[in-house]
């Protein structure tokens, strides 16, 4: 029996994030929640903890970087998918992969199955 591995979506634009799942879903991944501020992921976090988070760096003026810490603190692999550049990441998390966008799906699937190796893609 195979299990399903798990994300978690951090992304503001609610097209995006309805994207990212659907693509996520056809690889074989099992979205937790889609969410699109860090209050909403912090909230799903109560709920399940999953394998892995997908965030974007920045959602509406805030930076995720807390959000990515208390992940990695629980056990969350974390992948940044962002407009912003690999640089813009504090040292604390520059081990994080990194997809630009807009990414393909197959990057972003690399970046996730090399997810906590510092993957610049």
């Amino acid at each position: 029996m195979t299990t399903e591995k798990t994300v978690l979506i951090v992304e503001d634009e609610g097209l995006v994030a309805m994207d990212i799942e659907d693509e996520l879903s056809d690889r074989g991944w099992k979205t937790v929640a889609a969410v699109g501020t860090i209050d909403a992921a912090m909230s799903a976090l109560e709920t399940h903890v999953p394998d892995l988070a997908l965030l974007d760096v920045n959602l509406r003026g805030t930076k995720s970087f807390d959000l990515a810490l208390t992940l990695r603190d629980k056990g969350v692999a974390v992948v940044f998918l962002s407009g912003n550049s690999v640089n813009d990441l504090p040292a604390s998390l520059q081990d994080c992969a990194f997809v630009q966008k807009p990414g393909n799906f197959d990057l972003l699937q690399t970046a996730l199955g090399n997810a906590g190796t510092g993957d610049r893609l």
